[in-house]
C-alpha cells in the first residue's frame, strides 16, 4: 500500500491521487494534515483519503503498522506533520521518500547552512529516497550534499485534456484583437505581478494601441496596490482583475486565452505553467519560476524574462501580439511538451523506485516480507478503472 501523506488536498494533488489509485487499484491511501475543502467527495467514491486532523497521528500509526506493505511518500521535510510522519516510519522501519519542491532561496546564516545540509546529508541516510520535483530541484538536492542516487525526478501532475484548440488569437491579426494574457495566483510581494502590468503597459505604449490585455486571476493582499498601479498607468481596460475562481475553472480561464505570464521573484515550482502548457498555450516565464525551467525544451513554447524585467516582457508580448503565426507554432510545442507528461507516467515512473524499496525491506526483515509489491506492480504502466 502507497501512503501519500502531505499537507492538504489541492485540486492538481488530489487528481495525482485518483491517478495513482487507479494505477494500484486502490492500494493507495492520502493522509493530509490539514483540511482546505470540505466539499471533497466521501472516501471510496474516488480515492480512500484519512485527514490526520480528523484522526490523529495515533491512527497513522496504527495503520502503517498494519501493512506489511507500507511505503509512504512524505510531503516535504521541514514542517510539524513531517517531523512526526518521519518519526512514526523510522519506528516502524517504513520504506519513507521525501518528495520536495524547490527550496526556497532565502539568504541564510553559514551555520544554519551547515545544519541544514548535515540534517539533509544524515536524512539522506535513513529514508528511502527524494522525489525531486522538476530537474532544477534534482540538481540542487544534489547541492546541498544528498546522494544522486537517491533523488528521482517526479514532479507535480495536472491532467491533460483529450480535446484542445489553439488560442483565438491564431485566427486574429494584432489590428483585430489584442492578446489575451493570463496571470493566475494570490496577490502577494513574491508573485511580481506588477512586473506583467508594466510590461503590458509599455507594449502598448510602444504601440500606440491596445496591443494587448491582462487578466489577473487570484486575490491577496497586493491587490489594492496593483489596482492602483493599473490606474496610474491608464491601464484600467487593459488590465482586469477577476479575484478568485475555482480550482476546475482555472484550465478553461486559461484556454480563453492566449498565453500565460508568470513573473514569480521565485516559484519552487508552479503548477500553472502545467495547466497552460496542457491547454496549449505559451508561456512567458520569469528566470526564476522551476516549473519554466524544468519543461522548457528550447523550442518556443516557454519564453524566459530575467526576474523583475518588464522591459524584457513587453518585447516578448509585442513579438507575440504582432506576429500570429509564432504564436501558433508555439503554441502547438506546448502542447507537444504536455503530451509527453502524462498522468500514467506518474505510476511508471514510480513503479521501479518502489520495487527497489521492497527489495531493500525484504534484505533486511526477509523472515517478515512478502515476496513482491502486490500494490498494482506489475500492472501500474496503464491505470485501470476506478476500484470502487
Amino acid at each position: 500500500m502507497i501512503h501519500l501523506v502531505i499537507r492538504e488536498p489541492i485540486g492538481y494533488q488530489r487528481t495525482l491521487c485518483q491517478a495513482l489509485s487507479d494505477a494500484y487499484e486502490g492500494a493507495f491511501v492520502a493522509w493530509f494534515a490539514e483540511k482546505s475543502e470540505p466539499t471533497l467527495p466521501e472516501a471510496g467514491k474516488d480515492f480512500t483519503r484519512r485527514f490526520i486532523s480528523d484522526v490523529g497521528y495515533a491512527t497513522l500509526s496504527r495503520e502503517l503498522r498494519s501493512d506489511p506493505q507500507a511505503i509512504v511518500i512524505l510531503g516535504g521535510w521541514s514542517s510539524a506533520f513531517a517531523h512526526k510522519t518521519l518519526l512514526i516510519t523510522q519506528r516502524l522501519s517504513i520504506p519513507v521518500f521525501i518528495w520536495a519542491d524547490h527550496p526556497h532561496p532565502r539568504q541564510r546564516s553559514r551555520a544554519f547552512d551547515r545544519g541544514r545540509k548535515s540534517y539533509l546529508r544524515f536524512l539522506g541516510r535513513r529514508v528511502e529516497g527524494f522525489l525531486a520535483c522538476g530537474q532544477p530541484t534534482t540538481l540542487h538536492l544534489e547541492s546541498l550534499g544528498i546522494a544522486p542516487e537517491k533523488i528521482t525526478n517526479f514532479p507535480y501532475w495536472v491532467e491533460v485534456p483529450r480535446d484542445w484548440s489553439l488560442p483565438k488569437g491564431c485566427g486574429e491579426t494584432h489590428d483585430q484583437h489584442p492578446l489575451r494574457l493570463i496571470a493566475v495566483g494570490r496577490h502577494v510581494q513574491v508573485k511580481a505581478f506588477e512586473v506583467a502590468i508594466e510590461a503590458v503597459a509599455l507594449a502598448n505604449r510602444n504601440a500606440g494601441r491596445r496591443l494587448a490585455t491582462l487578466e489577473l486571476v487570484g486575490d491577496g493582499p497586493e491587490r489594492q496596490r496593483l489596482e492602483a498601479l493599473a490606474k496610474s498607468l491608464r491601464m484600467e481596460e487593459a488590465v482586469t482583475f477577476s479575484g478568485w475562481v475555482e480550482n476546475d475553472q482555472v484550465g478553461k480561464r486559461i484556454s480563453d486565452a492566449d498565453v500565460l505570464v508568470i513573473t514569480s521573484k521565485f516559484d519552487a515550482y508552479g503548477v500553472v505553467v502545467l495547466e497552460a502548457l496542457a491547454n496549449g498555450r505559451p508561456v512567458l516565464a520569469s528566470d526564476r519560476v522551476v516549473a519554466a525551467l524544468d519543461r522548457d525544451d528550447g523550442n518556443g513554447a516557454i519564453l524566459f524574462h530575467p526576474s523583475g524585467d518588464s522591459k524584457s516582457l513587453a518585447q516578448q508580448i509585442e513579438i507575440l501580439a504582432l506576429n500570429r503565426s509564432v504564436l501558433g507554432t508555439s503554441s502547438r510545442v506546448a502542447r507537444a511538451i504536455a503530451e509527453e507528461w502524462p498522468l500514467s507516467r506518474a505510476a511508471e515512473i514510480l513503479q521501479p523506485v518502489l520495487e527497489r524499496a521492497n527489495a531493500n525491506r525484504r534484505q533486511r526483515s526477509p523472515q517478515e516480507m512478502p515476496a513482491t509489491f502486490d500494490g498494482g506492480a506489475n500492472r501500474s504502466a496503464q491505470p485501470t478503472s476506478d476500484p470502487s
